[in-house]
This record gives C-alpha cells, sequence and structure tokens, in this order.
C-alpha cells in the first residue's frame, strides 16, 4: 500500500512538473524580443529640400505613431541633411550613442557612410539601408526598384518618337546613389535606338527651381529642334514652367508624379506624358521590415534580392514603383512587362489625389500584411 501510495506521489509530482514545463514553454513561445514600451527607431534622411521629402518624412511619423499605439515602438527621431555626409555622420553617432535598436539609413553617400556602419554594428544596432541603396555587409536595404524606374521612363518616350527624334535630358543629382544607377539605364535603353540623338544632358538636382535653369537653356540654345525631353522625377514643374515663360507649348516629356505636375499636365492641350512614381511610402516599408528582425523573425527562403548597388550582396527588397501614369493606363504596354506596379490613367491619378494638396506625391508601395507575409 505504501508502495501504491508513493508511486502515486511521484507520478503527480511529475505531471505538475509536465504541467509546468508546458506552460513555460507556452509563455516562451509567445515572447517576443520587444523591450518595454518598444523599441527605439531612428531615421536619417540624405537630402532635404523637396516635397517628396516631407511626404517620406510624413508618412514614416504616421507610421511610427501606429507602431507606438500597438506597443511595438517607445520612441523615434528623424533627422535630414540634404546630401551632407558630414552632418549625416554627427546625427548617425549621436543617435546611435543614445540607445537606438534600429537606423534606418537613406545615405547621403554610398561609400561615406562606412562610419555609421561600424558604429552601428558596434552598438549591435539593426541597419536598414532605405531609399537609395548601398550595399554593406550586416545590413538590409529597403529601395524602390530605381533601375525599372528609368527604363519605364526611356522606354515609354523612345516609343513615343517612334525611335527616331532629337531629346534633351535632365538628370539628377551627381553623385546620388540612384541617379547613378538611373543614367546607365537610360544610356542602355536609348541604346537600341540610334535614330534618337541627345542634344544636351544636364542634372536638375531634383530641384523645380534648377530643373527650370537647365530647360530655360536648352529652349534657348536649340528651340525647335528638342522633340522631347527625358526627365527623372520631382522636376516636371519647373520644365513647364520654363516652356511656359519661352512661349513655347511643350509636347512630349516625361514627368513626375506630384499633384502640381499632373494639374499642369491635364491642363496643357496635346501634352503626352508619362510618370512612374518613386514611392515616398518606401520608409514604411522599411520601418515595417526592422520591427519583424527586431522582434526575431527571418525572411522566408528567397524573399531577398540582389543589392543594386552590388549584385554579389544578398539583402535587399527592392519594390517596384507602385504606379505608372500615361493617358491611357495600358497595362500591357511594353514597357510594363514582368513589373508589379499598375498602369493608371491621368485621371485616374488625380482621382487617387482629389483630397490632397497640391504638393503631394501619388504614393504606394507594399501594405504591413504585404512585408508580414516575408517573413516565417
Amino acid at each position: 500500500m505504501k508502495r501504491v501510495k508513493l508511486l502515486s506521489l511521484v507520478l503527480a509530482v511529475i505531471a505538475v512538473m509536465s504541467l509546468c514545463t508546458g506552460f513555460t514553454a507556452a509563455r516562451d513561445a509567445e515572447d517576443t524580443r520587444v523591450p518595454e514600451g518598444g523599441f527605439k527607431i531612428a531615421c536619417s534622411t540624405g537630402m532635404g529640400g523637396n516635397t517628396w521629402v516631407a511626404q517620406y518624412n510624413e508618412d514614416f511619423t504616421q507610421h511610427c505613431e501606429e507602431y507606438k499605439e500597438m506597443g511595438l515602438v517607445s520612441d523615434y527621431q528623424i533627422v535630414n541633411t540634404n546630401a551632407d555626409l558630414t552632418e549625416q555622420i554627427n546625427q548617425c553617432t549621436a543617435l546611435i550613442n543614445s540607445g537606438i535598436d534600429c537606423l534606418i539609413l537613406w545615405p547621403a553617400s554610398t561609400s561615406g557612410v562606412q562610419p555609421i556602419i561600424e558604429l552601428a554594428k558596434a552598438n549591435d544596432v539593426l541597419v536598414i539601408i532605405n531609399n537609395d541603396p548601398a550595399a554593406f555587409e550586416g545590413t538590409y536595404c529597403v529601395c524602390g526598384n530605381t533601375t525599372k524606374f528609368s527604363e519605364i521612363l526611356t522606354r515609354w518616350l523612345a516609343t513615343e518618337l517612334d525611335g527616331k527624334g532629337n531629346i534633351v535630358r535632365i538628370e539628377g543629382m551627381a553623385g546620388n546613389n540612384s541617379n547613378e544607377l538611373r543614367v546607365p539605364v537610360e544610356d542602355e535603353v536609348l541604346a537600341e535606338y540610334p535614330d534618337i540623338v541627345t542634344l544636351a544632358s544636364g542634372n536638375g538636382n531634383y530641384s523645380q527651381t534648377v530643373a527650370q535653369e537647365v530647360m530655360t537653356t536648352y529652349l534657348s540654345t536649340y528651340g525647335d529642334k528638342i522633340d522631347g525631353v527625358l526627365a527623372q522625377d520631382v522636376m516636371g514643374d519647373g520644365i513647364l514652367k520654363a516652356y511656359k515663360n519661352a512661349g513655347v507649348t511643350p509636347t512630349l516629356m516625361t514627368g513626375d508624379y506630384l499633384k502640381s505636375y499632373l494639374k499642369a499636365w491635364k491642363e496643357t492641350p496635346g501634352l503626352r506624358s508619362c510618370s512612374v512614381t518613386y514611392d515616398a511610402y518606401i520608409g514604411c516599408t522599411a520601418l515595417d521590415v526592422a520591427i519583424n528582425l527586431l522582434q526575431g523573425k527571418t525572411f522566408k527562403d528567397e524573399v531577398l534580392q540582389a543589392n543594386p548597388a552590388d549584385p554579389s550582396l544578398i539583402n535587399s527588397i527592392v519594390v517596384d514603383p507602385a504606379y505608372v501614369v500615361t493617358l491611357e493606363g495600358d497595362q500591357d504596354a511594353p514597357w510594363m512587362e514582368g513589373l508589379t506596379s499598375k498602369a493608371i490613367t491621368l485621371d485616374e491619378a488625380l482621382e487617387l489625389l482629389e483630397d490632397k494638396d497640391d504638393t503631394a506625391a501619388l504614393d504606394g508601395g507594399l501594405s504591413t500584411e504585404e512585408v508580414n507575409a516575408l517573413f516565417e
């Protein structure tokens, strides 16, 4: 009888221990790496001074506030510099030393930010390179598909010209990594059309004012010899102002995705244009990726892509433009091949921006749910 009682007692103890172990395992399975109150996030932008950057900051701030309400972000900061590498290094050094968990870094220089990367690694700070791609081991990169951006615009213009004519080109900012990736793509596409002649090429610095000055010079130099304008984003208004001041009606140009430009395009009879979004929401996508990684989640197999700045480094999420705007909105157009982008008409684009200020950019990108689905 005593043996029976002793055996029952042992079995009871084992059962209780098993139950406790089960509770502990369940609790551990539910644990995340979220510190009390949430993660501390910092964002450093390498460029300022235009409305696109303002929207990037606004989108990012709103998304951080959403994560604060969920208890996943306790604090966040955004610092801006206008292509000033020294200032960015100083700003990021202060942020890292303040005890942040993640730095979302839009680099002012793709190679010059190495001291920031090294300091972040030494302090166990997660680094997400954002917007302008840069390649550093131990980091992740979340950026727009800037090469496809240029390919769409250039191929559209070449198609509209039926493969022949004279164009002028207004590029972005010398040294800017997106610009350095885009220009060779334009060259490569134009090489397929030997009867398209580039009369002149210059930098508009992603500035309406500078782009207007450059286009004014082109119009005074080449006049009616110009059959089309190949320009990068957020400079369309400046180009149109140059045409207006010169008393010349534009007929063919690649434009941008600001509401002010889309309205001006609508109000310019005979103007054929194409606008491809480079989405300011890309900062929010980087934040979504960061929150998943900080919680210890891992990417599913084959999600990460080659880094645009160094294809040998597989550490990137490259997001296609959300929208391609033309008069027809043709989803089956040759420049849409292989893209997840949505082709829309000018009227549809203006409808999407109906309640926005003129400075607003047509925006889009991966939703939080779509980003979450990239992880195990």
